[in-house]
């Protein structure tokens, strides 16, 4: 039986070792406390259970090229999200994946769909400029995981 459950940032959710499997579609660039996010999936997943998700990365026209979110400033940024409760989270692929292993997933697989960048390192404000070379071209990635 599949259930929607809200909100994901609470531990009590969901009991834990619950569920078979976790999903998410387009969620994951909003979370704001993605660490603590992995963490409670990690509580929620039976031993075996699969984390899938399909994460995209791009600006979601917040920049005029698909990458340009990372070009902003922290303080910048907070002038563009406003009010809003989220917008993105701004982590960039290898984040997620680090995240995961961090919580004991194993088996970690990622199809990344990558796109063009016109933008280098340099161009990227100082807290992104340390990314991965893949980070800056994966538009999307689908990410699935193993609870160990």
């Amino acid at each position: 039986m599949v259930q929607y459950r809200a909100p994901w940032f609470s531990l009590d959710v969901l009991e834990p070792e619950a569920v078979d499997m976790i999903f998410s579609q387009a969620v994951l660039e909003h979370v704001e406390d993605l660490a603590g996010a992995y963490r409670a999936m990690r509580r929620w997943l039976k031993a075996g259970g699969l984390v899938s998700h399909q994460v995209d990365f791009r600006c979601h026209n917040t920049a005029t090229c698909w990458n340009g979110h990372w070009t902003y400033s922290d303080r910048l940024w907070k002038v563009i999200r406003g009010k809003r409760p989220y917008l993105l989270n701004r982590q960039p692929h290898s984040t997620h994946v680090r995240l995961l292993a961090e919580e004991g997933f194993a088996g970690v697989i990622t199809t990344r769909a990558d796109e063009k960048s016109s933008l280098k390192k340099s161009d990227l404000a100082p807290r992104f400029r340390e990314i991965l070379d893949g980070d800056l071209t994966t538009s999307d990635a689908f990410i699935q995981a193993v609870r160990a």
